[in-house]
């Protein structure tokens, strides 16, 4: 993409109103999925920022090298973006995905929803990595290895699984890890009837790590096995009920009951507050 823009150019006549024309025209564009049918889909803020740094990191390059002397992308700002995703499952939508899919997403799922894992973790996923009492995620997002005890219900996961191929998940017809489930996971979540269109794979390591957090596991733990390296990207998984938002509103033991004396003393009004 940034070569079909910039490829011909030389780099003196990439300026910043060029790197801010080429940032508005793909964000008002469109775009279909490989193999899709449907409707072209906007183009999302996330997808033009993640295009816009890999354009700084180039000219970022040119100026270590001498080639530039100054980013023309440095005073180029990344557009807004809100990644907050706030759907979590149900326990009976839970159930519901997990009874309408096939035998292997429904383990894929299941291991999900445990771990919290990115289910391109998942799928990446080798025998050698589960073995010692650990399973170690070696193809994650920020490139480091993340390790994690099984568990029980880890374990119970992955004896369904036969020890057949290398990697854990893997394809009989091509004897190679599935490269994605989503068309397989998106029809499944048709078939357990939700019908919201909010319902992602993503949605189940939002789902797995919200109930670690409401359960009141520490955010170290919960970093400790989701992979953050930092407490603020825990703030999306944080959703309070009502009823912990009273529970934490009744903990300090205030008094707010006067005697009859000081009430009539003082129009029964305290701090502004009517009291009785």
């Amino acid at each position: 993409m940034l070569n079909r823009s910039f490829g011909s150019l030389i780099l003196h006549e990439i300026t910043t109103h060029r790197i801010e024309q080429f940032k508005r025209e793909r964000l008002a564009g469109k775009w279909r999925g490989h193999n899709t049918t449907g409707a072209a889909k906007p183009i999302r803020p996330a997808t033009v920022n993640r295009e816009l740094d890999g354009l700084k990191t180039i000219l970022t390059k040119a100026v270590e090298w001498g080639k530039l002397r100054e980013s023309p992308a440095r005073a180029v700002k990344r557009l807004k973006v809100d990644n907050r995703r706030t759907r979590i499952l149900t326990e009976a939508e839970q159930t519901a995905i997990l009874g309408a899919c096939p035998r292997k997403l429904r383990a894929i799922v299941a291991l999900a929803l445990i771990t919290g894992a990115r289910i391109g973790e998942i799928l990446a996923l080798r025998w050698e990595h589960c073995q010692d009492g650990y399973v170690t995620f070696w193809e994650t997002k920020n490139g480091k290895a993340r390790r994690i005890p099984i568990s029980p219900t880890i374990e119970a996961v992955l004896s369904t699984q036969p020890r057949v191929y290398a990697w854990v998940f893997t394809n009989s017809r091509t004897e190679q890890p599935f490269l994605s489930v989503r068309q397989v996971f998106n029809r499944a979540v048709a078939r357990a009837g939700i019908r919201t269109g909010d319902v992602t794979l993503h949605t189940l390591r939002h789902t797995a790590l919200s109930r670690m957090i409401a359960s009141g596991f520490d955010d170290h733990t919960v970093m400790a096995i989701s992979g953050h390296s930092s407490t603020r990207m825990l703030e999306r998984y944080t959703h309070p009920t009502e009823e912990r938002k009273i529970n934490a509103l009744d903990l300090p033991a205030v008094v707010t009951k006067r005697s009859q004396n000081e009430n009539a003393a003082e129009g029964g009004v305290l701090n502004g507050v009517r009291v009785g």
